[in-house]
Parts: C-alpha cells; sequence; structure tokens
C-alpha cells in the first residue's frame, strides 16, 4: 500500500464510529450521472471501507417548490376546496397531506379516531366504499377506479387489514403510485395513502406499451448508472409474468408506467446486483434510457454448534452454548452445509456472492461433541482480552481462517434466532407482512467474512470495518454481508476497532437484519420501500439500533437500569468498550449529565431533541440524525416497556405514510395505540414526544427538510376551541399582494391555504398554540419561515418576501454554461434556478465532458434576469445573494461547492463582469442544506448578467485525496440553488 493510500486508509479507519451500514454514494462514470431530486441522504461516512455511493433519485418530485396545482393536470376542482371538504368531514383532529404530483392522497387520517366506524363488511370493501363517497375531494375519478389490482393484503398480529391496490392500464402497472388502506378488525377506516395516480387511462393514451429499449439493456444501463456492471454470466430465464424479464442470479426486469411531472413514461424497473455491494432498484426509460429512479438497497452490521448471544466475553450472553440447528427447523436434515429455511450462511472470502466449495460451512456437530470452538486471539492486539475476544490476527495474512467455521455458524445462529423473534408477538414480522423466509423465495443471504481474502490473505479498504444488509422488494432473496474489523497492520492509535469478526457481535447482525423489517414495513403499493429521504432514512438506522437493544435486554443479555443512563450502546464488542458506537448512548436522558451522553463532536451534553437533527456529528446524516430518534423509541420503552413499545413502534411502521418525517411516524404510533390498545397511552405518547421536541407544534416540512423545528408541548384540549390564521402576502420592496402564494402550518399539511387577488390568505379551525414554522412558498420568491402564535380567536400574519431575480418561476434563465449538460437526467443548469431545494445543477469536476482530469476545472453558469436591477451593500441589505451549495444527483456530500465566484454584467459581454462576492478555502465552504446570505463587496446598477462559478468542491485536500480517493467530489460539483436580490433599475 503506497503512503497516500495507508494514510487515507488509516483515517477513515478512524472515524468509523460513527455507522453500521455505510451508504454513501459512489463516484460513477460521467456519462451514467444521473438526478437525485432529493439531497443525497446518505453523505460520506468516513469510515475505511466507505465508498460514495449514488443516492436516491425520483424524477417524480414537483421541481418547483411553489407549483400551485399538480404537474400531471389530473385535478379535478380547486386542491384548497378539496382539503377543506376532507377536513369538514373527517372531523378537527384531520390529517390531509395532498401528494403535490398527483393531487390525491399520500395520507388521510385522524389524529383522534377513524375515518370510518365500524363494520362487519370485508376490509377491502370498507377501503373502497370510503374511496367511492369521496372520490372528488380525493382527487380521483371514477375511472380510476377501474385501474386498482389487489396486490397485498394481510392481517397483523392485533387483527389490522393493511391493503395495497397498484395501478394498471394496458397490462402494465404503475410503479410505486397506487392505493393503500388500512382497517381494524372492527372494520374501521384508520387510512388512505398511496398517492394514486388519476386520469391514468387518459395520460397513456396515445403512448406505446412496446419498449424501444430491451430488458437486458435496461438492467445493463442501472448497473452502469452506480459505476458498477451487470453479471455477464447470469442467464435469462423465461418468466411467467408478462413484460418481466428474470435472470439466474435474481436480477430483473419489469415494464412500468412511471408518473413525471411532465407525464407518464414507458419504463423498466430494474432490480440489478452491479457487483461490490452495488445492489440498487432502479426505473430506466424504456425510450431513452435514462434513469428515472434510483434507490440503493443497501443499508449500511450433527446439528450441535457452539454460539454466543452477545458476544465472546460479554458477562451476559458472552460463553459459548450449544444449539441444535435441527430441533430448531432450522435445517432440513438433507442438507450438507448451513442453507435452511429462512437463510443461507456462507463465508464470501472473494465477494462474488457465489457459494464456492471452500466457502461452504458444513453442518456443525458430530455424534459425540457439538462444532465449531472459537479460537483466541487475545495475544495479537492490546484490545484483545477475556472481557472482548479477539478472533483474528490483523497483521497476519489468512489468520481468519482458524475461526472461518465458527464465524459463518454464529452468524447463522444470530440470523434464524432473529427470524423467530421478530416472527412471533408483539412484532408480528411475519410471511404476510413480508419476511424473510425460501418458502417465499427470499431467505436471507448471510456473507460471513465477506471479502476477507481480497488482498492477499486480508481484506481490503473496501471489506473492513463495516456491515450491510440489501433490502429488495419481498420475494427477492436479501443480502446480509458481515466483515472483519481493524484495518490490516494499522496500529491502535489509528484504528480503534479490535480485531474481531462482525458475525460474533449480535448488535451489529441485529442491527443490519432490522433494516429488512423497516424496508419491508415501510412501502408504497407496489411493495418498494419508501424510507428515502433523510428524516426517513434516519429512521431506518434508529429502527435498526432500537429493535437490536431492545432485543438484547428483554432477552437479559444487557443491563439496563432506569437509574443509571449510557448503558445501551451498541458496537460495544468492536470497539472493545473504548467509547459509544454512535455519538452517545441510546438511554440518553434529556439533560443527563452522564459521560456516555456527550455528543464527542459537537460537545452537546445530554439526550438530543428533535432541534439537534442537523448539528449530530456537526453535520445532518442519517446515523447522526437517527439519534433523536432511538433515543425517543427508548424513552418510550422505560414508560410503557418491552412488549407495548414494540407493538406500537411496529404498527406504526405498517401505518406510516411513504417517506415519513419523524411527525409523520409519531402520528403514525399514535394511530397504533388507538388500533391496539383504544388509546389508553395517548397522553404519555404525546408527553413523551413532547420531551423530545416532536410536541404538537414542531413542524418540519417534510422527510427531506434537515431544519426541523422542535417544540415541547402537548396538544391543547379540545376546550379551547379553534382559532384562524390570516393575513396578507406582499413583495418586500413594492408592497403589492402576491397571489398564489401558499401558506403552511408545517407539521401540519391539512393547516395550508393560497392568497386570493388581494394577497389575503386564510386557514380556519387552527389548534390555538405557538407553531414553530409556518411557511411561505411563492413562485419567484423566496421561502419564508416563521413562528406564529395561534390563540383561540384570529391571528393575522403578514409575510413579505424578497423576490428572487434569477428564479425561474419569476422570469430568469440560463443562457450560457460550461460543463456537461446533465438535463436529461433531471439535473441540468436549471436546477439552480428553480427554488427548490429538491433538484440541483450537477456538474464535473473534470473537463467540459465530464470526464476526470485529476484537476479542478471550474465550471459557471450564466443566468439572465428578467430586467435589470440596483445590487447595494450596507446593514439595511442583509445579502445580495444567497446559496445552497449542497450536492445532489445522487452525488455524495463531497460534491457540493466548496469555492465559488459571483460576477455581475449589465450586459453579459466578455470583459464586462465584475466580481461581486466569492468563497476560497475550507474553512469558508458553506454549510450544506441551508440556504447562506452573502453579501455583494460592492455595489452594482444596472445588473441583468449573472454568473455563479463553482471553484471547488468539498473534497478536503483535494491534490491528495483526489483523483484516486473515493469522494463524490473528485469527479462531480454540484450547487443546489442559488438566489439574486436587489430593486428594479428603472423607477
Amino acid at each position: 500500500m503506497g503512503k497516500r493510500h495507508y494514510r487515507s486508509a488509516v483515517a477513515m479507519a478512524a472515524a468509523t464510529a460513527a455507522a453500521f451500514s455505510v451508504a454513501g454514494p459512489t463516484s460513477a462514470s460521467p456519462s451514467t450521472n444521473s438526478a437525485a431530486v432529493k439531497a443525497s441522504t446518505s453523505g460520506f461516512d468516513s469510515s475505511s471501507n466507505a465508498r460514495e455511493r449514488k443516492g436516491y433519485y425520483d424524477a417524480r418530485q414537483v421541481a418547483a417548490t411553489g407549483q400551485a396545482v399538480a404537474a400531471l393536470k389530473a385535478l379535478k376542482g380547486p386542491a384548497g376546496a378539496r382539503v377543506g371538504a376532507l377536513r369538514t368531514a373527517i372531523g378537527p383532529d384531520a390529517v390531509v397531506d395532498i401528494d403535490p404530483l398527483t393531487g390525491t392522497p399520500a395520507n388521510v387520517a385522524s389524529q383522534d379516531g377513524f375515518l370510518t366506524g365500524r363494520s362487519s363488511a370485508p376490509a377491502k370493501q370498507v377501503a373502497l366504499s370510503y374511496v367511492r363517497r369521496h372520490l372528488t375531494d380525493l382527487g380521483l375519478r371514477k375511472g380510476d377506479l377501474a385501474t386498482l389490482r389487489l396486490r397485498k393484503a394481510y392481517v397483523d398480529v392485533i387483527g389490522t387489514h393493511h391493503l395495497s391496490w397498484t395501478q394498471s392500464v394496458r397490462g402494465v402497472t404503475v410503479f410505486g403510485n397506487g392505493l393503500e388502506a388500512h382497517v381494524t378488525k372492527a372494520g374501521e377506516l384508520i387510512a388512505i395513502q398511496g398517492s394514486p395516480v388519476a386520469g391514468l387511462g387518459g395520460l397513456t393514451s396515445g403512448k406505446s406499451n412496446s419498449p424501444q429499449l430491451s430488458a437486458a439493456a435496461a438492467r445493463i444501463a442501472a448497473a452502469q448508472d452506480v459505476g458498477g456492471s451487470a453479471d455477464s454470466g447470469a442467464v435469462q430465464r423465461a418468466s411467467r409474468t408478462a413484460g418481466t424479464t428474470v435472470w439466474s442470479n435474481g436480477d430483473r426486469a419489469e415494464l412500468v408506467w412511471f408518473a413525471t411531472p411532465s407525464g407518464t413514461r414507458l419504463g423498466w424497473s430494474t432490480y440489478t446486483q452491479a457487483g461490490d455491494s452495488l445492489d440498487y432498484s432502479h426505473v430506466i426509460d424504456a425510450g431513452s434510457g435514462a434513469v428515472l429512479y434510483r434507490r440503493d438497497l443497501v443499508s449500511n452490521d450433527r446439528g450441535d454448534a457452539k454460539v454466543y448471544d452477545y458476544y465472546p466475553g460479554a458477562s451476559r450472553g458472552g460463553d459459548p452454548k450449544q444449539v441444535n440447528f435441527y430441533r430448531r427447523d432450522w435445517l432440513n436434515r438433507s442438507a450438507d452445509w448451513l442453507t435452511g429455511a429462512n437463510a443461507s450462511a456462507w463465508a464470501d472470502l472473494d465477494d462474488d456472492n457465489s457459494v464456492g466449495d471452500n466457502e461452504k460451512t458444513p453442518v456443525p456437530g458430530t455424534a459425540n461433541r457439538a462444532q465449531f470452538n472459537l479460537v483466541r486471539f487475545n495475544g495479537s492486539n492490546d484490545l484483545c482480552s477475556n472481557t472482548f475476544v479477539c478472533t483474528w490476527n490483523a497483521n497476519k495474512r489468512f489468520s481468519w481462517r482458524a475461526n472461518k467455521e465458527a464465524e459463518v455458524t454464529n452468524l447463522f445462529y444470530l440470523g434464524n434466532t432473529f427470524h423467530d423473534y421478530l416472527e412471533r408477538e408483539p412484532i408480528g414480522f411475519t410471511t404476510q407482512a413480508g419476511n424473510f423466509e425460501r418458502a417465499d423465495g427470499d431467505p436471507v443471504l448471510m456473507h460471513g467474512l465477506d471479502g476477507a481474502n481480497t488482498d492477499n490473505g486480508f481484506p481490503d479498504g473496501g471489506h473492513i470495518d463495516n456491515a450491510n444488509m440489501s433490502t429488495p422488494p419481498d420475494g427477492t432473496p436479501p443480502t446480509m454481508q458481515m466483515y472483519l474489523w481493524h484495518f490490516p497492520k494499522t496500529p491502535n492509535e489509528l484504528e480503534p476497532f479490535a480485531p474481531v469478526g462482525g458475525s460474533f457481535d449480535a448488535t451489529i447482525v441485529y442491527h443490519e437484519y432490522t433494516h429488512g423489517l423497516s424496508n419491508r414495513l415501510v412501502v408504497d403499493a407496489q411493495g418498494n420501500s419508501t424510507l428515502n429521504s433523510i428524516q426517513a432514512g434516519a429512521m431506518g438506522e434508529a429502527w435498526s439500533d432500537w429493535y437490536a437493544m431492545d432485543y438484547l435486554v428483554a432477552k437479559g443479555f444487557q443491563k439496563d437500569s432506569n437509574r443509571k443512563d449510557g448503558e445501551i450502546r451498541l458496537g460495544k464488542y468492536v470497539l472493545a468498550d473504548q467509547f459509544p458506537f454512535r455519538t452517545m448512548a441510546m438511554d440518553c436522558e434529556v439533560r443527563s449529565d452522564a459521560k456516555p451522553c456527550t455528543d464527542p463532536i459537537t460537545g452537546k451534553r445530554g439526550g438530543y431533541t428533535y432541534g439537534d437533527f442537523p448539528n449530530i456529528s456537526g453535520t445532518p446524516g442519517v446515523h447522526a440524525g437517527g439519534e433523536v430518534w432511538a433515543q425517543t423509541l427508548w424513552d418510550i420503552r422505560e414508560e410503557l416497556g418491552h412488549r407495548v413499545t414494540a407493538m406500537l413502534v411496529t404498527r406504526g411502521m405498517e401505518l406510516a405514510a411513504n417517506d415519513p418525517d419523524m411527525l409523520d411516524m409519531r402520528n403514525a404510533i399514535l394511530q397504533a395505540d388507538k388500533v391496539a390498545y383504544a388509546g389508553s397511552h395517548t397522553n404519555a405518547l404525546w408527553r413523551m414526544f413532547a420531551h423530545r421536541g416532536m410536541g404538537g407544534y414542531a413542524g418540519s416540512i417534510d422527510a427531506g427538510d434537515v431544519q426541523p423545528a422542535e417544540d415541547f408541548h402537548t396538544p391543547p384540549k379540545a376546550t379551547r376551541g379553534f382559532g384562524t390564521l390570516a393575513g396578507f402576502v406582499t413583495d418586500r420592496n413594492t408592497d403589492e399582494p402576491l397571489v398564489g402564494a401558499k401558506v403552511t402550518i408545517t407539521g401540519h399539511p391539512e393547516y395550508t391555504d393560497r392568497t386570493n387577488e388581494q394577497g389575503i390568505y386564510q386557514i380556519d379551525f387552527v389548534r390555538p398554540g405557538t407553531y414553530q414554522k409556518v411557511v411561505l412558498n411563492a413562485d419567484g420568491y423566496e421561502v419564508i419561515v416563521k413562528q406564529v402564535r395561534i390563540r383561540g380567536d384570529f391571528k393575522q400574519k403578514d409575510f413579505s418576501a424578497r423576490r428572487d431575480w434569477a428564479a425561474s418561476s419569476g422570469g430568469g434563465a440560463i443562457v450560457d454554461f460550461t460543463g456537461p449538460d446533465y438535463s436529461s437526467f433531471g439535473c441540468g443548469p436549471d436546477g439552480a434556478i428553480d427554488l427548490s431545494q429538491g433538484t440541483i445543477w450537477g456538474s464535473s469536476t473534470g473537463d467540459d465532458s465530464g470526464a476526470p482530469t485529476g484537476t479542478i476545472q471550474p465550471k459557471y453558469i450564466v443566468v439572465e434576469l428578467p430586467e435589470p436591477i440596483n445590487i447595494t451593500t450596507g446593514k439595511k441589505n442583509r445579502s445580495a445573494f444567497a446559496v445552497d451549495p449542497t450536492a445532489g444527483c445522487g452525488d455524495a456530500g463531497s460534491a457540493s461547492t466548496g469555492g465559488f465566484t459571483i460576477a455581475v454584467s449589465p450586459t453579459g459581454a466578455a470583459g464586462s463582469y465584475v466580481k461581486v462576492a466569492q468563497r476560497k478555502g475550507e474553512n469558508h465552504w458553506l454549510p450544506r442544506f441551508r440556504y447562506t446570505n452573502v453579501k455583494a463587496t460592492a455595489p452594482a446598477a444596472g445588473v441583468q448578467y449573472v454568473r455563479f462559478t463553482i471553484k471547488s468542491p468539498q473534497v478536503p485536500d483535494f491534490a491528495t485525496n483526489c483523483p484516486d480517493g473515493n469522494f463524490s467530489g473528485c469527479s462531480f460539483m454540484d450547487l443546489t440553488e442559488l438566489e439574486v436580490f436587489g430593486t428594479p433599475s428603472a423607477p
């Protein structure tokens, strides 16, 4: 290993304590780059094996935040009137969240009851009868009902019916969108969800359902998009389903309709395994080959065997015990290696995802004794001890061979144990709910010692200090990969992890397995996981942590005292309990002074609250942000106990709307309590959510909001009545009214209105209280966020906003740019001026064709403003510009804009530009995920052209870390948004 590679690898290894299941987007070939409408939620994880992976992208998202109606033009009647009608029908506790693309329900429910009364009718009839009665208010038409096909209906452990309908026309199914419903065992309708596509027949009329691109070509395009390659050795097989192609390795492609803001498109929905853990689902345009959707599926932990319930050396569950796999019904008597009813486990030493003869572990046990005994390596490293038993020597080639069979056997034991536990009450992750069993064709493929022999007897940098689990939709086997820990030949002062195998740590295995649970329960109508945006992804990580530790405490393997904080810590084994694997322990109370309850990066003391979400570890991320949710759930567990909490948390996942934020999941858990326990824990739940900042007045725009506003109050009692919020919305400079501007009380999507011709909005029947995040969105104007206090009467709150002269919705236009044009992937230069923090301008670090050059090649956009403006300086002008530098397009955080310059011109002619703002140097990079005001250094008059130049990505020490580094910014440079403020030059 060269000096540069050694330094980089060791530095990253030393920082890996941030997370299991690394999933940070990869830098792929520029020719296959595609968009990410929402900013990547993964980020760079700074672990030794962390490749920045391509992130989530969904072309269905509406680009412009201020758009007033669904882009598909499928609505019938004003959206505001329909929301009002649904609120009236449901009552004062209505939850009405309308999808901005389809104009149909993303979530319609009640916080304090059900949509319908008791009924003896079948659950399917209960749901469809409600839809028929409220067809117009739901944004649907009579003909839409004929497109519905019942895909799944199952009953959970408390008798709740969960139903999903896909939509189909001319033999082709719509991807993702559909109808979802939940009905109690008493026949009460809990919620309607799914964002079905209205007017599907008309939207697909005249469009061919015969693809120009073959299924094989779509599979290749999907693999190339993420920087991998399709398995050429896999054989294409005949499928019983029309329009579907399958391959012998499990890859598949299915024709689908895909709804986008510009209309429906025919596409191939693919599942591809592109090598090196690049397991993704895509939708590839069946005509152009463009990427319409991308989701990373990897979440980044005879008969008698010797196994461990916790980890070798633990005070409880740390001694080997004898278990017979046949008697547990995990293996058939005819099995000759560890492949059974729920899992197949082997040592995937070369990480080729296939089972070599030397990688199989025989069924343990002889006629006289159990197998396989652990060989201890305690003398190989100072971190090893009888309390934390080491399982390999990180300085000796092939030392892992001594425990190869023991490692795979332990992994098989833990995976099957957790399968059986999750299947039983109170969790009830059954076959019908989507669990992992061979009978359904999807046992977990468990890889122990994954990649242990990828570097001449050692694991390479991509197969160390980590674990992951990929979870495709129900019916396709997931893959769990467990790595060795401690980078080979690295001193402890640079590498904090003990030389152990991850398969011996129950917290890691159970964490990864739980990704399968959450990704199978929080799904769209077609069964695709919707844990996509940053808050949803954070909860995915939190659930994995919580279910793992909840099990270990419930079974007595992990001590937990309500009087002592800081005991519930993941990864104690791999870190030899030197410090918490997360920034804090899970049982940290708010304001706790226990040592494991201090964020070592920011210095924050005590447990986290909702407002801490963007700052944990210093930057927003799914693993860091997930700690808020994990600690909240542990509070609930300590108050309500293991069984009640496990019931509520699991049922909440089943009831959740697609891509939920933490407030949506709070509501889903409260709904679950209504269903499972007749609301007997409602007051206690509200108290605990409020304690963590998720009270009744907390605000979050959606699951992609990295700046949620916290609140510590429980909702007011019904006796306090209701109030009205109303006011004027005007241009800050002209005082003219803004028409069609949208005002929303976030956290309550049903509290929304748009301004009339006088610029007046009015939201009636609002519970009194201080709402932390009321948001104004208007075409061509900056987004305004305010705190609003509403009493039980009339409250006037006016908004004034600055015009963003660069905004495309206000007349701004891109007239020149350098670098590759990724517009066909949804991330062209227009993304920088569309007033959306969900779309971006994606460009390259290398030459204009997108090829990396090893040096930074600056890229610019030129914005023509709709008319000349004057830009001024001074105290009254807090900025002339606002910039959000965040990366997107599936690129990770390092591709965000680092250094930049802003120059202005009255004519746009060469030589006429004057530089008025800049940032340079790592210490001056703007924070991601937010707008930062940037002042002009000098006034400028008659400005009609603005040139924004990206001078560098946010890659630390670019010369050292690129071009060979794993940073996305080595290849790409992105910008989320540029805003330009000023006053018209003309009087």
